[in-house]
């Protein structure tokens, strides 16, 4: 059985037929002689890294590069003071009223209430302070603040 082409009395179908065959099979020829490696080198292309140097003294000439006017880096780091010539925060605790009964007696310090052994923060002028309540007198608290502990006196009169 033999193929019948119908084409087009000015364009043969035939040669452009082959030519397209023909250049199909050279373009997957080409493709099938460059080696894997190649085609992934020329694909990724290397990123640069971002190198920051900072000044080792004055005269270096190095910048911080998001604020390049700051004199931060250039600047003395500040000079660190030891925990002994630190003074000594001062707690300020008040005892504001003892309730309850003689078996179950509650401390009011500092606007909170507390229990015999019991445990917890108060705020004080200093910000927070942790406190335990030890012993509750009828008119005392011994209460234990960073290992000390401190005797809370109500005010005459209440």
């Amino acid at each position: 059985m033999q193929l019948m082409l119908i084409s087009h009395p000015q364009l043969p179908i035939r040669p452009l037929l082959l030519a397209a065959v023909v250049l199909g099979l050279a373009l997957a020829a080409r493709a099938a002689q460059t080696p894997a490696s190649t085609k992934s080198a020329a694909a990724e292309p290397e990123v640069p890294k971002s190198v920051f140097h900072l000044p080792t003294s004055a005269q270096d000439p190095a910048k911080d590069p998001f604020f390049p006017e700051s004199t931060r880096l250039r600047s003395k780091p500040p000079q660190l003071i030891s925990a002994t010539n630190q003074p000594a925060v001062v707690v300020e605790l008040e005892l504001k009223g003892i309730s309850g009964s003689v078996e179950r007696r509650l401390a009011i310090i500092n606007s909170r209430t507390f229990a015999v052994g019991e445990e917890g923060e108060v705020s004080t002028s200093n910000g927070r302070a942790r406190i335990r309540v030890v012993e509750i007198k009828n008119d005392s608290v011994v209460v234990s603040l960073n290992g000390e502990q401190r005797i809370l006196r109500l005010r005459p009169g209440l």
